[in-house]
């Protein structure tokens, strides 16, 4: 793993460990989201840098034109696929609710209205 994906799997191997959702079995997930994590900053810091157009060409006719950075297909692969990993966990506000904890029932929040 990269330097920041060790870091960012530490962190997140931390709060889903304190969410009560963390098995041994999820190690090969989170690795693969820290590195995803790792991949997003590493393609923030290249549009900072350079910015979204890189370049410019001449066409056959003469014409300019601007060319998106790659970073910026890459940022939103990184993004699609960190967002994918945290729905797996349950670390976006709308999978948590469906995430049990170590064994746990989950919630059911029409249990205060029908109980």
């Amino acid at each position: 793993m990269s330097a920041k994906a060790r870091e960012t799997f530490g962190y997140v191997t931390g709060l889903l460990d304190r969410m009560g959702v963390l098995a041994e079995v999820d190690a090969m997930a989170l690795e693969l989201l820290a590195e995803a994590y790792a991949d997003y900053l590493a393609a923030c810091d290249e549009l900072k840098t350079f910015g979204s157009s890189y370049y410019t060409t001449d066409t056959a006719t003469g014409d300019k034109m601007h060319r998106v950075h790659p970073a910026v297909a890459q940022k939103n692969d990184a993004d699609r696929r960190i967002r994918a990993w945290l729905a797996e966990f349950g670390m976006t506000p709308s999978s948590r609710s469906r995430v049990k904890a170590n064994g746990e029932e989950a919630d059911d929040p029409t249990q205060k209205y029908f109980a």
